[in-house]
C-alpha cells in the first residue's frame, strides 16, 4: 500500500507517474496483443498451442472427459453445495428477465412482430491460471441458458495441465459440453475466428485480464462482445474518519484480486483510517 500525501510538493507529479505506469504498459501489450491474434487467425491451432506452451505450459488445448472428471471428484463437498446455491439464485433472478414475443394486429389488419432471437453460440472467458472463478462461469453461463443459446462455450486457461475443479464442476453445472485449456489473445483469436479444433462463436462474454480486455476491443466487429470490457479493475474509493476500515479493505482488495495492473485508490483526509486499513 503506497501513501502520497495531497501537501507534497510534488504530489501531482508523482501521482501521474504512478498512473502512467499502468496507462504505458496497457499500450505496449495493445501491439503484441493484435501480433498474436493475427498468428492465431493465420496458423489456428499450431499458434494457439504455441502460446499455450509458452504462457501457460499447457500441452493440449483440449481436457479429456476423464480429466474433467477426476478434478470434480477432488472438489470440496461444501464449495459443490455453495455453487448450487449460486447457480439457483442467479437462474431464478435472470428467468425474471426473460421477454416475450409481440404479436400486434392493427384495424388494417397488418400484423407487427417483434420477435426475440437467440444468438446460436456464445464463448465464456473464464479467468484461470493463477486465480478461479466459478461465479464468471455462472454469472456468463446463465443468461446465455435462459436465452436459448444451443452451443455454450467455456474459455478457461489452465496452468501445467490443470484446470480448477471448482470451475469445471461449475461448467458441468451449466451442462457446457465444449471446454478448451486456452486463455489469453490466442484464446480470444481462436473463439473469433475458429480453429481446426474450435468452432468460432458468434460472440464473447467474460472478464479477463488487460491482453484479454485489448484482444476482445480487436476482434470486435467481426464478432460481438459485451457492451463493456472488463478488466483491469480499478476503483477509487472516498472515506472519512466514520469508515469501516474493514469495508473499506473488502472494497479495495475485491478489485486488486483481479490483475496484478488493477488499480485501487483510497482517498481520505484521516491519517489514522489508513494506519488502520494497513493493518487489515
Amino acid at each position: 500500500m503506497k501513501v502520497i500525501s495531497a501537501k507534497n510538493k510534488n504530489f501531482d507529479k508523482i501521482l501521474n507517474n504512478l498512473l502512467s505506469k499502468r496507462k504505458n504498459k496497457l499500450r505496449s501489450d495493445y501491439v503484441s496483443v493484435k501480433n498474436i491474434i493475427k498468428d492465431v487467425k493465420k496458423n489456428g491451432d499450431k499458434a494457439l498451442l504455441k502460446y499455450e506452451k509458452r504462457f501457460n505450459k499447457n500441452k493440449t488445448i483440449i481436457p479429456t472427459p476423464k480429466k474433467i472428471k477426476d478434478s470434480i471428484k477432488s472438489l470440496d463437498q461444501k464449495v459443490k453445495k455453495a455453487i448450487d446455491a449460486a447457480y439457483n439464485r442467479i437462474y431464478k433472478f435472470h428467468s425474471l428477465q426473460k421477454f416475450k414475443d409481440v404479436l400486434y394486429i392493427d384495424k388494417y389488419q397488418n400484423k407487427v412482430k417483434y420477435k426475440y432471437v437467440p444468438l446460436e453460440s456464445v464463448a465464456i472467458y473464464v479467468p484461470g491460471s493463477k486465480v478461479s472463478y466459478p461465479s464468471s462461469v455462472l454469472m456468463s453461463t446463465i443468461p446465455a441458458i435462459v436465452a436459448g443459446v444451443k452451443r455454450i462455450v467455456m474459455i478457461n486457461p489452465g496452468y501445467k495441465g490443470k484446470q480448477n475443479a471448482a470451475v469445471l464442476y461449475a461448467a458441468k453445472k451449466c451442462k457446457i459440453r465444449e471446454i478448451y485449456s486456452i486463455g489469453g489473445p490466442s484464446a480470444i483469436a481462436a473463439a473469433a475466428y475458429g480453429t481446426k479444433s474450435i468452432k468460432a462463436v458468434n460472440k464473447i462474454v467474460g472478464p479477463g485480464n488487460s491482453y484479454v480486455a485489448s484482444a476482445k476491443k480487436e476482434v470486435f466487429g467481426d464478432i460481438g462482445i459485451e457492451s463493456m470490457t472488463a478488466g483491469p479493475s480499478e476503483v477509487l474509493v472516498v472515506c472519512d474518519n466514520k469508515s469501516n476500515p474493514e469495508w473499506l479493505a473488502s472494497d479495495l482488495i475485491a478489485q486488486a484480486e483481479h490483475d496484478t495492473l488493477a488499480q485501487c485508490i483510497l482517498i481520505s483526509k484521516d491519517k489514522n483510517i489508513l494506519k488502520k486499513l494497513r493493518m487489515k
